[in-house]
């Protein structure tokens, strides 16, 4: 589900967690994560019933990112500055197999300033639709990410630390907000009656109440300057895959 490689510079990083599931280290997700914005521009991972069914709670167990440290993280850990919500790229619902894979989802680079009712309302239900469409295929793929190079407006992260401690002013690091909300999602199903491959990509403005666009991966590619699913041609072959990306979604599937 990564998609592709982009020039980076050295305040650009791909990151990759991985956790200890069913017995063995597996990758959780994979990020490509802004040093300067304080933010993952998008976040890769695989999701199906293996990473859903509940094994564990919510941890809530809030951290810096082990991998870039308080330096580079920010710290939502009481929250931002205004009405802003800690908004999940990667859902804890979505890692609820094990203890390893669910902490990882609350690492402060896997959280955005969210508005509270678009975090709450619409964007947790597309969160839930996807997963449930996940839980009844064989394998689901997803990047999920922010459009934040123009932002619409500035808070700052909050004035505690992970451990519950007073951070000096000076510590308090100033966050973009993005403007838009995306998701771009492979749905492999070999016993569908649809097609075995299906695709769609999600593209919300950041309001209470946003504009919600279901488009095909070849529009969402426009949007947001992304090439998606490079691996999918060397699985189905070039044509199929320029027609799955390029297909309209069809609303029997993706509602």
């Amino acid at each position: 589900e990564l998609p592709a490689s982009v020039a980076m510079d050295e305040t650009v990083h791909m990151v990759t967690h991985t956790a200890q599931m069913q017995g063995r280290l597996q990758r959780n997700y994979t990020m490509l994560y802004d040093e300067d914005l304080y933010a993952a521009l998008w976040v890769a991972y695989p999701l199906c019933s293996v990473y859903t069914n509940k094994g564990v709670e919510r941890t809530n167990k809030w951290a810096y990112n082990p991998v870039l440290g308080p330096e580079l993280s920010p710290a939502p850990f009481d929250g931002y500055a205004g009405s802003y919500d800690r908004g999940h790229l990667l859902p804890s619902a979505d890692r609820l197999c094990c203890y390893d894979a669910n902490v990882q989802t609350f690492y402060s680079t896997n959280i955005v300033p969210q508005d509270a009712k678009h975090n709450q309302n619409a964007w947790e239900s597309l969160e839930g639709m996807i997963r449930n469409i996940a839980n009844k295929s064989d394998t689901t793929y997803v990047v999920t990410g922010v459009m934040i190079k123009n932002p619409i407006g500035y808070t700052t992260d909050s004035t505690k630390d992970e451990f519950g401690q007073r951070r000096n002013e000076s510590e308090l690091k100033t966050l973009p907000v993005p403007s838009h909300f995306f998701k771009a999602v492979l749905r492999y199903s070999k016993a569908s009656t649809l097609g075995q491959w299906n695709a769609a990509g999600f593209y919300y403005t950041h309001e209470s109440q946003p504009q919600q666009q279901l488009i095909s991966i070849d529009k969402l590619e426009e949007l947001t300057g992304i090439d998606f699913f490079v691996n999918l041609a060397s699985v189905v072959g070039e044509d199929m895959a320029a027609n799955i990306e390029s297909s309209t979604p069809s609303t029997s599937i993706w509602k």
